[in-house]
């Protein structure tokens, strides 16, 4: 009994020595949003919670981007869809000078809550920087350091916190809003672009686009809490806390879309005198069949391999067809064999399929792909009808 009574005490101090602080009615809770940076990791901007009590000397910032890609195998996971992020809790001032020095906007929005529902959040914050919970799974579109800002306030409030859309005035779609804030880093776009798949070609609410800061901003900004059967706004106060100079302008660069069109040219025009001569440009045929088929295969891994919930069903297995690898090495041959015309009429087919799955919005493409969708189609029809006949020259 007397043991019983004595664990029951330790319990109880241990419950008693892990409670949290409690705030003063002039404790605030905050959403931070970061505007953009140069680099492609910091293109979408950024996002963390403040929770400022005066009366406890506190002022900290919840930070639910921290990573180190230093740690040993982070891109691995991170191709792999496995890779944890961490909440870390620090002084505000240093995260707050952290963005100032990189001349990024810094804009403050105080929620309009009751003492009650700040504690919550405080303590639900608290509970999450625990060496046990600080960790969790990434994930670009539905679990970030954006979509935090908006399940967490969620969490407490539940159906009163209402987020309106009567701001949207144009549909988009979860692809829509990633071209929309990295339009800046083409050749990083048209990779994100092949590397998903159409599951981010569904129209995104008001809710779901909120995994981009900027949309964290404007939803809570038009966002409002149930009231004693009234609507008030969400948020009470709007503080520009830094403004910034820097705006991404569109940098002039080698763009894919020009390089490719002048690779297709060169290969159409490497096509027709194939067809003029009679000849086959044999090591021309393995270099398209093995990247498109090296592309190919990287697709398919990221959609049955991986733990990506956005890189499943993407259709541009249709022109980057994994299996195209391993044909490259029957293309180069002097005698190719004759099933590869009906090969090549297949692949053709395939680009035609896609092009009716672009147009039906199925899978919307990088237009940066389009003068290698000619490109291919030319060349596909050439080896179906000329190239792989069997009686022709061989081109060395």
């Amino acid at each position: 009994m007397k043991l019983n009574l004595l664990l029951l005490g330790l319990i109880f101090s241990l419950n008693l020595s892990a409670q949290f602080a409690q705030l003063s009615e002039d404790a605030e809770v905050s959403l931070i949003t970061v505007g953009p940076g140069p680099t492609l990791v910091d293109c979408f901007g950024h996002s963390a919670l403040r929770v400022k009590d005066p009366a406890l000397n506190l002022d900290k910032a919840y930070n639910y981007g921290i990573f180190d890609t230093t740690e040993s195998g982070f891109y691995l996971r991170f191709a792999a869809g496995t890779q944890q992020y961490m909440v870390a809790a620090y002084e505000f001032i240093r995260f707050f000078d952290n963005y100032r020095s990189q001349n990024r906007w810094v804009t403050e929005q105080v929620l309009n809550i009751n003492l009650e529902e700040k504690q919550a959040i405080f303590e639900f914050l608290e509970n999450n920087i625990l060496p046990q919970n600080r960790l969790y799974l990434y994930d670009q579109f539905f679990d970030n350091c954006a979509t935090k800002l908006r399940d967490i306030p969620k969490s407490v409030l539940g159906d009163r916190l209402v987020f309106n859309d009567d701001h949207i005035t144009e549909e988009a779609t979860y692809r829509d809003l990633v071209d929309e804030n990295s339009f800046n880093h083409p050749w990083m776009d048209l990779g994100i672009d092949i590397g998903l798949g159409n599951v981010v070609d569904r129209k995104a609410d008001v809710e779901a686009r909120m995994y981009l800061p900027d949309y964290v901003l404007s939803g809570y900004n038009h966002a409002t809490i149930k009231r004693n059967g009234q609507q008030v706004p969400a948020i009470k106060a709007t503080k520009q806390l830094f403004e910034s100079d820097y705006y991404e302008q569109k940098q002039e660069k080698l763009s894919p879309t020009l390089l490719f069109s002048v690779i297709a040219l060169i290969v159409i025009i490497l096509t027709v005198k194939d067809w003029l001569t009679k000849k086959r440009s044999r090591w021309l045929d393995f270099t398209l069949f093995f990247i498109t088929g090296l592309i190919g295969l990287i697709v398919l891994l990221l959609w049955v391999a991986t733990h990506h919930t956005t890189t499943i069903n993407n259709l541009n297995v249709l022109w980057a067809f994994a299996p195209n690898l391993i044909i490259a090495f029957f293309m180069v041959k002097k005698e190719p064999k004759k099933w590869l015309m009906v090969y090549a009429r297949f692949l053709v087919i395939l680009l035609i399929a896609m092009t009716f799955v672009w147009i039906g919005k199925l899978q919307v493409y990088n237009t940066a792909l389009i003068p290698m969708m000619i490109m291919l189609t030319v060349r596909y029809v050439y080896l179906w009808q000329k190239g792989l006949g069997g009686t022709r020259k061989r081109a060395f």
